[in-house]
């Protein structure tokens, strides 16, 4: 979800709002706020309200119980006016995730994006409650890879055809090195966000799962651990091309059957 600013790479937010919301949903460790009528059952928080339970299932964590706060506005202009008063930085996004004073919160726009938008942002807020900082680009990438509801195998579709057009054109090739010196959420590109998602989808796809699942752990549990791409090249020889050849594994199983 390209239009959202990630984890800590927002700036922290110190103005908080001192008007009542006249909708709220009371989803330990959720506590949903909005600025319109939000129906209690809607599919989207339905939805969202899911996500820890498939992150528990998926990464075989204990996910701690620390509130995390969400408000969702109904639309655009809302959440402009909002961002421009207490992030003003951070102007023409649909969402974000912050941290302050040792909370988490959520923001997002009521929109057709809502809901890839809520579950990015979450997954976000999950993982730096329950493990802590990650490297920007498996953060990302996990964030990409949740994001996605009710699409069989998780392809993020958004990413799937720039990744198979970029490979074909010679104009993209994986490097997990180069992806793993990125430190800052402005310093990453589109194509970023996708080799991310792919990295993450290769693994979760493809019964590598231990190898993020091993790691998070760790890290929860402060052990030293080896740096991801180690991991990675220590179990996948010539991890590069596989993935590759993975790209178009997906890209052919998502045509439509004529």
């Amino acid at each position: 979800m390209l239009g959202a600013c990630f984890a800590l790479g927002c700036t922290m937010w110190s103005n908080r709002l001192n008007a009542p919301l006249p909708e709220f949903v009371d989803d330990v460790p959720l506590q949903i706020e909005a600025d319109f009528d939000l129906h209690d059952d809607s599919q989207v928080l339905q939805e969202v309200r899911n996500l820890k339970m498939e992150l528990r299932d998926d990464l075989g964590i204990p996910f701690s119980n620390n509130k995390i706060h969400v408000r969702i506005f109904r639309d655009s202009d809302n959440f402009a006016n909002f961002t421009r008063v207490h992030f003003p930085q951070l102007g023409g996004r649909r969402a974000l995730f912050v941290v302050e004073r040792g909370e988490y919160y959520v923001y997002a726009t009521w929109s057709d994006h809502v809901l890839s938008d809520l579950r990015h942002e979450l997954t976000h807020a999950y993982l730096n409650s329950s493990v802590g900082t990650l490297p920007l680009w498996l953060d990302e990438g996990l964030a990409e890879y949740y994001e996605v509801a009710g699409v069989r195998g998780r392809l993020n579709r958004e990413h799937l055809p720039w990744l198979s057009d970029g490979l074909q054109r010679g104009t993209w090739q994986p490097n997990l090195e180069r992806l793993a010196t990125i430190a800052k959420p402005e310093q990453m590109t589109a194509n970023d966000y996708a080799e991310s998602w792919l990295w993450v989808h290769f693994l979760m796809q493809n019964q590598r799962s231990p190898i993020i699942r091993d790691y998070l752990v760790a890290r929860r549990d402060k052990q030293i651990v080896d740096p991801i791409p180690l991991a990675i090249r220590t179990t996948i020889p010539t991890a590069e091309t596989k993935l590759a050849t993975h790209v178009a594994r997906i890209q052919s199983a998502d045509r439509p059957r004529l």
